[in-house]
């Protein structure tokens, strides 16, 4: 009686086939079954031959798979008789992108594993929880960075700043139109930087990025993914010949998270100017745009001058702003006017 599968060990070429067939997923007896009728052997149990049970079913289960496959169609003469081989073309495309399919699964599994292991004990991987990197190195990394994020990205945003707030908006757009949520926290002083309200700030936050302000912030950071955190040594020494450090998922990443998270819960809120009003705001006249953006200011305590500029206003114009704002509120002093602000959801 013959076997349902040979391996094809007298035919270099057969056992060549075979070892192909069998990468891209096709099982053991139906390829011994493809290589026999390909070789123009009848396979055993076939014509006049009796078969056992369990072997005919084994056979007819090999002829199942082949079938589904698109590698051989039954035999228009009955069942008795062997199946036929068709042209594998549209069979090994399937093969191939159901083999390139475990090869991913397979490739995220064991990445994924590692990185839990990382995770767990990051100096026993071998690995280095934290690098120095320095000088052009460090937009080109960052940038590198920002450019994989796939669902979030937090930032502490402080002066100085290494590039054009112009180019930096359109970078982190274009992470926002690809879904990455971007939570950032910004200092005063980022809101009082020339132009940079106007260039980048207000930008990003119509885009979707959901900002706050703190009067300062401790460092320079951004996580990305919690895979890959960047972090400033000390914000007065960071410049573009300075240095940053990359930190990788170890316990300092996780502490990272925590600092921006607790800054995040203390930080005011600065809303977008072309957002629709909140429903507690819906019995109160909403200012404008301009309006808005001087309050954003004025929250985040920048100076009258600062807000001038941003402006573009007179002084004349900007205090005849600011009187018809409190009287809108009802505030009788600035920090009234902000407290209001707050609360109508104007901000």
């Amino acid at each position: 009686m013959g076997q349902v599968a040979h391996d094809g060990a007298d035919d270099p070429h057969s056992a060549e086939l075979a070892g192909h067939l069998a990468a891209l997923g096709v099982d053991r007896e139906a390829v011994g079954l493809y290589l026999d009728l390909l070789s123009g052997i009848e396979p055993a149990g076939t014509g006049a031959e009796r078969e056992p049970a369990v072997y005919s079913v084994r056979r007819a289960e090999a002829v199942g798979r082949l079938v589904e496959l698109g590698l051989v169609v039954e035999n228009p003469e009955g069942p008795a008789r062997p199946p036929l081989p068709v042209p594998p073309g549209a069979a090994l495309d399937l093969l191939s992108r159901r083999a390139t399919l475990r090869l991913e699964e397979a490739t995220a599994a064991i990445a994924g594993a590692y990185e839990r292991y990382r995770r767990r004990d990051p100096a026993a991987s071998g690995g280095v929880v934290a690098e120095e990197v320095t000088g052009d190195d460090i937009e080109r990394r960052l940038g590198e960075a920002l450019g994989s994020a796939r669902k979030e990205v937090l930032r502490f945003d402080t002066p100085p700043y290494f590039w054009s707030s112009a180019r930096g908006a359109d970078s982190e757009i274009a992470m926002l139109q690809r879904g990455v949520q971007v939570r950032a926290v910004y200092a005063r002083a980022s809101l009082a930087h020339p132009g940079h309200l106007t260039t980048n700030i207000q930008p990003c936050v119509d885009a979707g990025e959901q900002a706050r302000v703190l009067p300062e912030l401790p460092v320079k950071l951004t996580i990305i993914d919690d895979r890959v955190g960047f972090v400033s040594l000390s914000i007065a020494d960071v410049d573009i010949s300075g240095s940053l450090l990359v930190v990788r998922p170890s316990g300092l990443l996780t502490a990272l998270r925590a600092l921006f998270e607790a800054c995040w819960e203390r930080a005011l809120p600065i809303q977008s100017v072309t957002g629709s009003a909140p429903a507690s705001a819906a019995l109160s006249v909403r200012p404008g745009p301009t309006e808005r953006r001087i309050l954003a200011m004025l929250v985040a305590g920048v100076p009258d001058s600062q807000i001038i500029r941003e402006l573009g206003v007179s002084r004349r114009t900007f205090f005849r702003r600011m009187e018809l704002l409190m009287a809108q509120a009802g505030a009788a002093s600035r920090f009234q006017l902000a407290l209001q602000a707050q609360r109508r959801g104007w901000l």
